[in-house]
């Protein structure tokens, strides 16, 4: 199997360690390393965390290269790196394992890079993970993507309800996607109260986490959502006096924000 060193464009083939770890440690010490870069949310993958990967991945291939679950580890390694071709190449190879079919996350995974560009085979992996774990949000969300994609607005949005609801209504993209879809089908009260929820757990996420970048750019996010579901109504000559004045304030508010990143 191809090392994920040729993935880095800095440092060095990390250097093994004499004494070697178990298979089990090297297992769960790789996938701590992709877990907590994954968990973070300021968009970029900084380049030390793409190598404390590489070094765990080299480390358990080094240990059992046959490992079954080497596939996936690399698989989520590559997406990180951007590299999707890669990632796709592996988690494919995994879900035709014996471990892999039943793992529900790498279904997931590979529908959420198939999505953008491919919403059907996308399908495809999110109808696997669902019959996996009934109810998963995530894989609702999924679906919910491939059908607005796809056309079909009215499944989109029974998809987007669903994956809101299983959700608790307690994660920022669950509730926005939502919003989203409420917009394009022209529900405005519905949008408007789903894009506002959305704003609010963006807010209480930058005061529980004060200072971290990834938090206040979810919350931009929603400033740009609450304008477009404005712009939206205007568009369709259903705004009233207060759509305007609301507008520009979520329009300061949102350059209040971007001040803020920069």
């Amino acid at each position: 199997m191809r090392g994920f060193s040729d993935a880095l464009v800095f440092g060095q083939e990390p250097t093994p360690s004499d004494a070697k770890p178990s298979r089990e440690e090297a297992l769960r010490a790789a996938e701590e390393a992709l877990v907590q870069t994954e968990q973070q949310d300021e968009g970029v993958v900084l380049p030390t965390a793409m190598e404390e990967i590489n070094r765990r991945l080299t480390t358990l291939q080094g240990v059992d290269p046959t490992h079954p679950w080497l596939s996936y580890l690399y698989g989520r390694a590559y997406a990180l790196a951007g590299r999707t071709g890669d990632a796709i190449d592996h988690l494919r190879k995994f879900v035709e394992t014996r471990e892999g079919r039943n793992e529900w996350q790498a279904h997931r995974r590979l529908g959420d890079l198939f999505v953008a560009e491919f919403p059907r085979l996308a399908k495809a992996s999110y109808d696997k993970a669902l019959a996996l774990k009934a109810g998963e949000p995530t894989a609702l969300l999924g679906l919910s993507t491939c059908a607005y994609k796809t056309g079909d607005v009215d499944e989109a949005l029974r998809l987007a309800q669903q994956a809101a609801d299983s959700d608790g209504r307690q994660t920022v993209r669950m509730v926005a996607h939502l919003a989203r879809m409420f917009i394009a089908k022209l529900q405005w009260a519905d949008a408007d109260r789903t894009a506002v929820l959305a704003m609010e757990l963006a807010e209480a996420a930058v005061r529980k986490r004060p200072g971290v970048r990834g938090p206040v750019q979810t919350l931009e996010a929603q400033y740009d959502l609450l304008a477009d579901l404005l712009h939206a109504r205007i568009k369709e000559k259903v705004a009233g006096a207060d759509d305007f004045v609301r507008l520009a304030g979520f329009i300061r508010k949102r350059n209040d924000v971007a001040a803020r990143l920069a």
